[in-house]
């Protein structure tokens, strides 16, 4: 029984640091679900997903390199934006939880859509081009979370205390350059969000 329950303990303390991260990743995915049960049911979600897709596949079949940077980077950069600037106040708490879950939602409908409409092209499309930027972006956009709802937390806190112990100077100094280096993944995303349509989206026709 005590062996059992150290390695219990060892694991939770193992998992511990990581819990936020878990928790803020788990938001994704259930916004994810969301979105790709719920695309098919309403016919708003559907034609906003298709002419998303649309839009997504013109700009890359053009092979413009300035204009699919530019695509690329306004996709993902104005929600890292977004998330940071809630973070420096009382309402990234509520916020940056709300934002990701809402990012996997739009992800969720993108991804029912090309599934439900296209099938196995809508599969491969998913696969080939769309996955792999979303994951580096969305990796991003978990730590970028994770740091404003911490920082706004600590905001918060210093708000509603009468006594104001903690150098908030420094704590915004050191979220400042979390977030820069967070925003690494909206780089590197973009360039491969760019190099994926290049390889493979003249294989596809819809």
């Amino acid at each position: 029984m005590r062996r059992n329950s150290s390695v219990l303990t060892f694991n939770l303390s193992t998992v511990a640091p990581h819990l936020p991260f878990i928790i803020f990743a788990t938001l994704f995915i259930i916004g994810v679900f969301t979105g790709c049960f719920t695309v098919g049911r309403f016919e708003v979600f559907t034609d906003y997903s298709a002419e998303k897709i649309n839009d997504f596949i013109s700009i890359r079949n053009d092979f413009e390199f300035f204009s699919v940077l530019k695509d690329s980077f306004f996709r993902i950069f104005p929600i890292y934006l977004i998330v940071f600037l809630c973070g420096t106040s009382v309402v990234g708490c509520i916020a940056s939880p709300l934002i990701l879950v809402y990012n996997g939602i739009v992800y969720g409908f993108l991804s029912g859509y090309l599934c439900s409409t296209h099938r196995l092209e809508g599969i491969m499309f998913n696969a080939l081009i769309l996955i792999p930027s979303v994951l580096v972006s969305t990796f991003g956009l978990i730590l970028l979370a994770k740091e404003a709802f911490f920082f706004s937390y600590t905001f918060a806190g210093i708000c509603i205390k009468s006594n104001k112990p903690v150098n908030i100077y420094s704590r915004f100094k050191g979220y400042c350059i979390k977030s820069l280096v967070s925003v690494v993944a909206v780089v590197l995303a973009t360039f491969l969000d760019m190099s994926m349509s290049v390889l493979f989206i003249s294989y596809f026709n819809f």
